[in-house]
């Protein structure tokens, strides 16, 4: 099962940019990027994608380009829908730290007393896990089950409650419970394994928090006091002509696929488009404010993105750190805050520079190549370049 990715940085297909920007807009950049991205969407056999730049708070830029829907020859706009992947990760993260907030727990907390069913490390069961475990996927908790159950994998909105889903999958007894497939053989704390189940609980653990769902929460907290118009975590939320159909290349062919869903969608299911996306993006970027409207505190913003000391995320390469959620990395002397997303159809990122208060994303309708990989990190650096200078 192609799953979800943490970390990454033809011409018949293009239609016409369609951007939005603010008075720091200059036509002639514009023109040059545009050129640019349709010159990679040929050469990547990329359908479409979004971008958006952010800055102090404020969206400097939205765009589309290339199509959101082949066969109609419909156009990619910065309001097109796209499926996000673990981008969606950040969300749920902002309504765990948002909860932080409101004194419903603490990042050391064991999460046992908190839940309404039994989780614990079937090897290290006197080591609990905690919530600081699970938001920097060191809680111990495998996705190796996860990946080998086909059923899983479905299309469109998943029908499988979320509490089900874990407690067949982390609790001894269950329907998918399988103490070395579900979890790893390091104790809670120990070792860096990048966990979609891991959030899938930490989502669940937010609805229990908030005495609501995470659908709910969010939209609450977030999507609605920010004015977004076409996020949502279940695609029937979504009007058809708002969203992008993801693809595939196989063998040099672009070929459409089902929209693919999961029952740990906290995890990965969101859809969002470039300019919905960027005013969340932008709270990241203002100390947690976005026109007066405080979202999360400064304080709250500086430890979600602070690394966390004695996680090895990636051996060999130190510079690589985890933050809650968040993934640090130093890139030509920037200090970067960013997370990745993949799924069939989905190839996504959202990248902070924490010191000059700005964020860039791309969001693109087809699954990753390496090809694609190395157009995405040119995109990146070129929007954060322009994010600093405008």
């Amino acid at each position: 099962m192609n799953r979800r990715k943490f970390l990454g940085t033809g011409a018949s297909l293009l239609a016409a940019p369609l951007a939005w920007g603010g008075a720091a807009r200059r036509p002639s950049w514009e023109q040059e990027f545009a050129t640019f991205v349709e010159a990679g969407l040929t050469k990547t056999h990329t359908p479409g994608l979004g971008v958006a730049i952010v800055r102090g708070g404020q969206t400097l830029f939205a765009a589309g380009y290339g199509l959101a829907d082949v066969q109609a020859r419909r156009a990619v706009t910065p309001d097109t829908a796209f499926h996000i992947a673990s981008v969606s990760k950040v969300v749920t993260g902002a309504a765990m730290l948002r909860l932080l907030e409101q004194q419903k727990y603490q990042l050391d907390d064991p999460i046992g007393p908190y839940l309404d069913f039994p989780v614990q490390h079937p090897l290290f069961p006197a080591i609990p896990i905690t919530f600081r475990h699970l938001l920097t996927h060191t809680a111990g908790i495998s996705d190796a089950q996860y990946g080998q159950t086909a059923a899983f994998a479905v299309v469109g909105d998943p029908s499988l409650p979320l509490r089900e889903f874990l407690t067949g999958y982390l609790s001894p007894g269950g329907r998918w419970y399988a103490a070395a497939e579900c979890f790893t053989a390091a104790p809670p704390g120990a070792e860096w394994h990048y966990s979609n189940v891991a959030i899938a609980l930490l989502g669940y653990l937010a609805e229990r928090l908030a005495a609501t769902p995470l659908d709910a929460f969010t939209r609450q907290q977030f999507f609605q006091p920010l004015r977004t118009r076409h996020t949502a975590w279940k695609i029937a939320d979504i009007p058809t002509q708002h969203l992008a159909k993801p693809y595939q290349l196989t063998e040099g062919t672009l070929r459409e696929l089902p929209p693919p869903g999961y029952p740990d969608w906290p995890a990965g299911s969101l859809r969002s488009s470039p300019r919905d996306f960027a005013r969340l993006l932008a709270v990241f970027t203002n100390d947690g404010a976005v026109q007066g409207h405080a979202y999360l505190q400064p304080a709250t913003i500086q430890t979600m993105l602070a690394p966390q000391p004695g996680i090895v995320v990636a051996p060999g390469n130190p510079t690589i750190k985890q933050g809650l959620i968040w993934l640090r990395r130093e890139v030509g002397g920037a200090q970067l805050a960013s997370h990745s997303g993949g799924d069939p159809g989905a190839d996504t990122i959202v990248c902070l520079d924490v010191q000059k208060h700005t964020g860039v994303l791309m969001f693109a309708n087809v699954s990753g190549t390496p090809e694609l990989r190395a157009f995405q990190k040119e995109v990146v650096l070129r929007l954060l370049d322009r994010a600093a200078q405008a």
